[in-house]
């Protein structure tokens, strides 16, 4: 016979070995979906997330140190030229921005200005809607890159080293994922290229079909033809704006706990190049606790 108190404790454990058993198939479910999903965002993004993400790694120096309470530290900011004149990873990303910022107004102009030269043409019902609908796509999704590296550019400039580092190494908060951070970065560079493609194919439907339809005819096929890629543009872009605002407002909110635990301390900017390594002009209108400012050290404030 066996004791009523040994069959609780055998449910007991049984069930708890199921819900442990359940929960651990859910997890490597949705980390196999998750891998899934990311892997196909690469093949349609042509493998540019990918390498973002592995230059995501090369952020991890502007990052503080692990050591050192988060948040604790001054502002830096390492975008804004280096005292020895080298470049900072910073520094380079926000120069191939600039690169794609250009290339992308290129695209921009060029899709335009065929657009403009079918309208004006001497027979306009005469072009073929296809060539009209990958001109339009090319139009706007270029477009909206200008607005989104415009944007990023903007941003970025505003936030700290360790905001970047931060969001590099996945630490801004618990849980962060570090892959929707590559594949913003990697928006622009997947823009460029797919703006690039609309206009020339709609230059080869222009060479090789030649006059057909136009889009008074296949109205409804112009526009789901032209509607798609820029919808989708336009959701990337709505997420690159929330992730970066949110970035934004997590650093402030941490900043201010720091503040508000620390009331006595302010937090000064460092900017790299300057004489002092911090701002000159802020300088002398920070000390609340009447520290002379000979108290800066090698590196930050000693308190």
């Amino acid at each position: 016979m066996v004791p009523d108190s040994l069959k609780f404790n055998c449910i007991i454990m049984t069930a708890s070995i199921d819900r442990i058993l359940w929960s651990w198939d859910t997890t490597r479910l949705v980390s196999l979906l998750y891998q899934c999903l990311w892997v196909v965002i690469c093949i349609i993004a042509l493998g540019f997330p990918n390498k973002y993400l592995e230059r995501l790694t090369y952020f991890r120096d502007v990052a503080s140190n692990s050591d050192i309470q988060a948040w604790s530290q001054p502002k830096t900011f390492s975008d804004r030229g280096d005292a020895n004149s080298t470049k900072t990873m910073r520094q380079k990303q926000q120069e191939e921005w600039d690169r794609l910022n250009i290339a992308m107004s290129v695209i921009t102009a060029t899709s335009a200005t065929a657009l403009a030269i079918q309208e004006t043409g001497p027979d306009p019902n005469s072009i073929y809607w296809v060539v009209t609908a990958f001109y339009s796509g090319a139009l706007g999704m270029s477009l909206q890159g200008l607005i989104i590296i415009t944007y990023m550019t903007i941003s970025a400039g505003g936030s700290s080293d360790e905001l970047i580092g931060r969001l590099a190494v996945g630490k801004l908060f618990k849980g962060q994922p570090v892959r929707p951070v590559a594949f913003v970065m990697a928006l622009p560079a997947i823009l460029a290229t797919y703006s690039s493609f609309a206009s020339l194919s709609g230059l080869v439907a222009m060479i090789v079909h030649g006059p057909g339809e136009s889009l008074t005819i296949r109205n409804g096929e112009y526009i789901a033809v032209a509607i798609i890629p820029n919808a989708i543009t336009f959701l990337f872009l709505v997420f690159t704006v929330a992730m970066c605002e949110c970035a934004t407002y997590i650093e402030g909110r941490e900043r201010r706990k720091r503040v508000e635990l620390a009331p006595e301390i302010t937090p000064i900017m460092r900017i790299s190049g300057s004489p002092s390594g911090y701002d000159e002009e802020r300088l002398p209108l920070i000390n609340k606790a009447n520290v002379e400012s000979s108290a800066v050290g090698s590196g930050y404030l000693s308190w």
